[in-house]
């Protein structure tokens, strides 16, 4: 098989299961989160005091894009905002009540929903399939 063709499927497969997981969220849990939303509030969540400058830089995308998904979570009431008080250019995002609330529901569907396509699955495959995907993360963060 050609890379080329490797690196095609790979591309299908990852966009059919975010698309999945994108309709998952809208469908079941919360039509006005998106899964980039949801990704970004769980891993404030999981961050205590993380500025958009950690955000960037782990899910690798631009300041300004991280900006105006803090800004949607903001306006929805989700998160919160404190400047630090040493140096003000500083500003910790933290998950209040109800963003901590959400992001405990959707978990809890979305492991529901997504463990329904895992049950056709057996451990070893499971297993070796994360650390392969956990492998070409590794490798790509280098």
């Amino acid at each position: 098989m050609q890379l080329e063709e490797l690196v095609e499927r790979y591309q299908t497969a990852m966009n059919t299961v975010y698309r999945s997981v994108n309709n998952i969220l809208k469908e079941k849990v919360h039509s006005d989160i998106t899964t980039d939303q949801f990704s970004i509030l769980q891993y404030i969540h999981n961050h205590e005091q993380c500025t958009s400058t950690d955000i960037a830089q782990a899910f690798g995308v631009g300041k300004s894009a991280v900006t105006a998904l803090i800004n949607r979570l903001f306006d929805k009431g989700l998160i919160e905002r404190k400047r630090d008080q040493k140096d003000r250019r500083n500003v910790y995002l933290n998950v209040n009540k109800k963003g901590i609330d959400l992001v405990k529901y959707t978990e809890r569907a979305l492991y529901s929903d997504i463990g329904l396509y895992l049950e056709h699955f057996d451990k070893h495959e499971i297993q070796s399939f994360i650390e392969s995907l956990e492998k070409l993360a590794n490798l790509m963060s280098n």
